[in-house]
């Protein structure tokens, strides 16, 4: 599912962990190399870090026209760091039997393309928790970015889900029939109930549906997990507000708020504020909004109804009239400039707003039994990473556009 912004947040160090070449003929180890990326991924996040989830890394692999589920040589997987704008680069191997694992990774340096010496970890596949725990901390404590953390504190990161059901999902992450995918997922969460990253995978399948029950049933656990996190708090909050929840939608929204004044973020907290009838809060976020894309039709359009509920046609003629220039087809837009024009006295020039919404399909009668709080409009996508797909591929669409 992306990208209207950068992969790589503004702040802190990003990593790109592809998964260690299995090196070893024990087909039951087959899953570890990806489990183990996936969970390194996780726990690299502190304060100041960021990482390349799977999915996006995914997006980028396909988008370079290589396959997702092999090994990638080094410089394919440099080239793909690269168009990621990531900082650092972490890849290796991975020896041994299941009695005897040996993980060796190293870390590139994407700016000065310095290459670590080798980090490794020895153990048992039943210590493979652990052993992901230590190589990430060693990746942290190396580069300076462990900041107040204490090894210990560190090591209650530590993944918590059994290997059973992580190899389950591991394994199904490579499968790319839908319905089968699900009933895997479906599995595996009943294997472990609270596996937040199934649970996302889950929660973004449903919302990609439209099936808002299901979706929230499984995004609500798997925004406690640190990747992924605020893509399952901005679904959320869109499945609130479709189902005429803004209170609980404003919670949600507000998590991924107070990380990314993103547009899509500010546009759809607005907007649950607004049908809240909290209008100071509706206008603080839409004018941010509006800060960020001037001539966004889905904001003006909301900032406009806004300033029609608050009374103040003056200022919603004023929106209005930037907007009809470049979205004069839209009949919502001309039915409110008709109002607008209307209220300050232009008879004639809103006589003719008015019949254009009419052409464009506007029935004005059934627009005034309404509530004008609905016809305000959402971004369903938030495009500051890749939106999840089923399958695990990714449109190379731009989704600002895009309104519910």
């Amino acid at each position: 599912m992306l990208v209207c912004l950068s992969a790589s947040a503004a702040a802190g160090t990003t990593f790109l962990i592809f998964p260690p070449e299995i090196q070893s003929k024990v087909q039951s180890l087959a899953w570890v190399g990806e489990g183990l990326a996936i969970a390194i991924s996780e726990e690299l996040l502190v304060p100041g870090v960021e990482t390349i989830s799977w999915e996006e890394r995914v997006r980028f692999v396909e988008a370079s026209d290589l396959p997702p589920n092999t090994p990638l040589s080094r410089a394919s997987m440099i080239r793909i760091a690269q168009k990621a704008a990531v900082d650092e680069l972490v890849y290796g191997s991975c020896t041994g039997t299941r009695e005897n694992l040996r993980i060796a990774l190293r870390v590139l340096d994407l700016k000065s393309l310095r290459l670590s010496g080798e980090i490794v970890a020895n153990g048992p596949v039943a210590a493979l928790p652990q052993l992901e725990n230590e190589l990430a901390w060693v990746i942290l404590s190396d580069m300076g970015l462990n900041g107040a953390l204490s090894r210990e504190d560190f090591r209650a990161r530590s993944r918590t889900v059994p290997n059973g059901p992580y190899s389950s999902f591991i394994s199904c992450l490579a499968v790319s029939d839908e319905a089968e995918r699900a009933k895997m997922l479906l599995k595996t969460v009943e294997l472990y109930r609270d596996f937040a990253q199934a649970s996302f995978l889950l929660g973004a399948y449903y919302f990609g549906r439209g099936d808002c029950v299901r979706a929230i049933q499984y995004l609500k656990p798997a925004s406690k997990a640190a990747q992924n996190s605020l893509e399952a708090q901005f679904m959320l909050g869109t499945c609130y507000l479709k189902q005429d929840r803004p209170a609980e939608a404003v919670q949600a929204y507000n998590v991924v708020e107070q990380r990314y004044q993103a547009l899509e973020v500010l546009n759809n907290l607005g907007v649950a504020h607004l049908r809240r009838g909290e209008y100071l809060l509706a206008g603080r976020n839409l004018m941010a909004a509006r800060t960020l894309a001037k001539t966004d039709y889905t904001v003006g359009l909301n900032l406009a109804i806004l300033r029609h509920l608050q009374g103040d046609e003056p200022a919603a003629l004023a929106v209005l009239q930037e907007m009809v220039s470049t979205h004069a087809d839209q009949g919502l837009l001309q039915y409110l400039y008709s109002l607008a024009l209307e209220s300050q006295g232009e008879s004639r020039k809103a006589a003719v707003a008015l019949d254009l919404a009419k052409r464009l399909g506007v029935d004005p009668e059934r627009a005034k039994r309404q509530d004008p709080r609905s016809w305000t409009q959402i971004f369903p996508v938030w495009t500051r990473r890749p939106a999840v797909t089923w399958g695990g591929k990714v449109g190379p669409g731009n989704h600002c556009g895009q309104r519910h």
